[in-house]
């Protein structure tokens, strides 16, 4: 379970910024075979550690990948000295997914937690954040159908003609009262007749627009007058439910809000904290801050 830091804390340089008087990003820090070796207040960091950590890397080349392992290790190195100077001792946490921090990702963890822990946002800013950005938090429009499909028996015209027929006698009975399940059960040809018909929730797009439009016509709870013809078949319709697109009250996304508020602050919190580290070590043979000797 990799603490998340060294990857989050920002580049030297933002990915746009550009380079020079050229107009193409400033290009990827990279560190070649035979680099010169890296030394935190004299610690040497061990080449072969660095090539381990780049296979945790996406990179788009093998330089690319150990000078963000590189990189990591060095912010690594800062922290857990950080956190020996603070006395602390590790206490590692289990994830959802049953995962347990290593020591070393517990104490990084706890050191951040103690000097960094970026500020908790505020409801005002929460809801700047709502207002600010309604459709993140616009439910969708959903809706509910059910059908019976009525195959033709062969691919004549006369036997397409037979299902049209059935099909128009089974909404003659649904319009007198019929149960759908149970006519569903007994005679659809699709899967769904075991479910009594029902095609479930529903988003636009999750059918074939002939047949979106065909039940996005109807009234909720009401059964098309004539049957819709596909290649699979005539298929009786009904729309079952519509539930128009709406946006969600402030109180029910609040806590996402405040959530990523509060990691973002985190972020920012440890990135200047792992920056004020750095500017007090003495780090040699990578430049970990904007315009520092490498």
């Amino acid at each position: 379970m990799k603490h998340t830091l060294i990857r989050t804390i920002p580049d030297e340089a933002p990915k746009e910024a550009f380079a020079g008087c050229g107009h193409a990003p400033s290009p990827a820090a990279q560190r070649h075979v035979g680099a010169p070796p890296i030394y935190v207040d004299g610690v040497h960091i061990d080449e072969s550690a660095i090539a381990a950590e780049a296979q945790n890397h996406a990179a788009s080349s093998g330089p690319e990948a150990r000078a963000m392992a590189a990189r990591a290790l060095v912010i690594r190195h800062l922290l857990l000295r950080r956190a020996r100077e603070l006395g602390l001792q590790p206490q590692p946490l289990i994830d959802g997914q049953d995962r347990e921090e290593t020591a070393d990702e517990a104490l990084i963890r706890q050191v951040l937690a103690a000097e960094a822990p970026g500020v908790e946002p505020s409801e005002a800013e929460c809801r700047r954040v709502y207002e600010g950005s309604t459709s993140r938090f616009t439910a969708p429009e959903l809706f509910e159908a059910s059908h019976i499909l009525i195959e033709a028996e062969a691919a004549d015209a006369a036997a397409w003609v037979a299902a049209h027929q059935r099909a128009l006698e089974l909404i003659e009975q649904l319009h007198a009262g019929g149960d759908f399940s149970q006519l569903a059960r007994s005679y659809s040809s699709c899967p769904t007749a075991a479910e009594g018909g029902a095609l479930g929730q529903l988003t636009r797009g999750d059918l074939a627009p002939e047949f979106e439009r065909f039940v996005l016509a109807l009234e909720p709870g009401s059964v098309a007058p004539a049957p819709l013809r596909t290649r699979h078949g005539w298929h009786v319709v009904r729309l079952d439910r519509l539930a128009a697109e709406r946006l969600l009250p402030f109180e029910a996304v609040v806590d996402d809000i405040r959530a990523a508020l509060r990691a973002r602050s985190e972020v920012a919190a440890s990135a200047r904290y792992v920056g004020a580290l750095a500017s007090s070590a003495t780090i040699e043979g990578l430049a970990l801050l904007s315009g520092a000797p490498s």
